[in-house]
């Protein structure tokens, strides 16, 4: 009798340890002096999505797209103590192009798109152009986001230093959060 009665314990004291979430995504003096095209997705969490999309094109008809969906996220029950951390001299010095997406939580997205382009002919843009590049609404994932727990975003004041072109970075921490930095480069004759 004795033994059962512990192990119900235990078993109650291991569902109570599933409902608290706590997740924690960190970089630490990574990546210093980096050079070219580096691209770094870091998640701690569940249900995430991350993009990292680099493309060139050459000619008058190039195109280039990036796109994600979510359709639902799980269900999460329990405290959330959510944190990103970006500490040190992480990505420090480097050239070129960087990519940074780093998320703690659940169902987050973050799309990190680059596009370079050679010989494409200008365009000009009417307001029927401009209105489809619209953000849409959002749509509801459906979870119930927990009222309770921490969420922390933190980049050292030494990150970053020094770094030449194009630097693109998501940081989040929660549930259902959406970011995209989109960078398009022209290069006409």
């Amino acid at each position: 009798m004795r033994h059962a009665l512990s192990f119900a314990l235990a078993l109650s004291f291991c569902a109570q340890l599933s409902a608290d979430q706590q997740d924690q995504a960190q970089i630490h003096n990574s990546l210093q002096g980096y050079s070219g095209n580096a691209m770094v997705n870091q998640a701690a969490g569940s249900a995430q999505q991350q993009v990292n999309a680099r493309a060139i094109a050459a000619g008058e008809h190039a195109s280039v797209q990036v796109r994600q969906q979510r359709d639902q996220i799980a269900e999460e029950a329990g405290q959330l103590d959510a944190s990103s951390h970006i500490t040190g001299n992480a990505f420090s010095a480097g050239n070129g192009i960087l990519g940074v997406n780093q998320s703690a939580g659940v169902g987050n997205q973050q799309i990190n798109a680059f596009r370079l382009g050679f010989g494409a002919l200008p365009e000009s843009l009417d307001d029927s152009g401009l209105a489809q590049s619209a953000a849409p609404l959002s749509i509801n994932s459906g979870a119930e986001v927990p009222n309770n727990g921490e969420r922390l975003v933190e980049i050292d004041d030494q990150a970053f230093v020094g770094s030449r072109g194009a630097v693109q970075l998501n940081q989040s921490a929660g549930v259902g959060n959406r970011s995209v930095n989109n960078l398009g480069i022209r290069i006409i004759d």
